[in-house]
């Protein structure tokens, strides 16, 4: 038989608690548990497409930003043209401009 302390404290007497009822309420977890676990399994096969459906719109739009902004082309700079090689060399000029010179429009 089961024996329940229930004034432990005080130092009162142990109560006792009937089989049947033992059963009863470890038979009424059992079914509450169960229970719980369907909701929550049945909740997860609704919400995971959902959620995976989400994931792969978020992916796909962001990845559409990124290709407009540029990010994803295969030379080193954004802007870069597909078929430049790379080492391909650049000629500029360079001159000095003075303090004092003015400015050019």
């Amino acid at each position: 038989m089961i024996r329940v302390n229930l004034h432990e404290q005080i130092g009162g007497r142990a109560a006792t608690m009937p089989r049947w009822a033992a059963w009863l309420a470890m038979a009424a977890s059992l079914v509450i548990g169960a229970v719980l676990f369907l909701l929550a399994a049945s909740l997860a096969l609704i919400l995971l497409p959902v959620a995976a459906l989400a994931g792969a719109i978020a992916i796909w739009r962001l990845r559409s930003r990124l290709k407009a902004a540029g990010f994803g082309q295969p030379g080193p700079m954004p802007g870069e043209p597909r078929g430049a090689a790379r080492g391909e060399i650049i000629d500029a000029e360079y001159r000095i401009i003075e303090p004092n010179e003015p400015p050019r429009r």
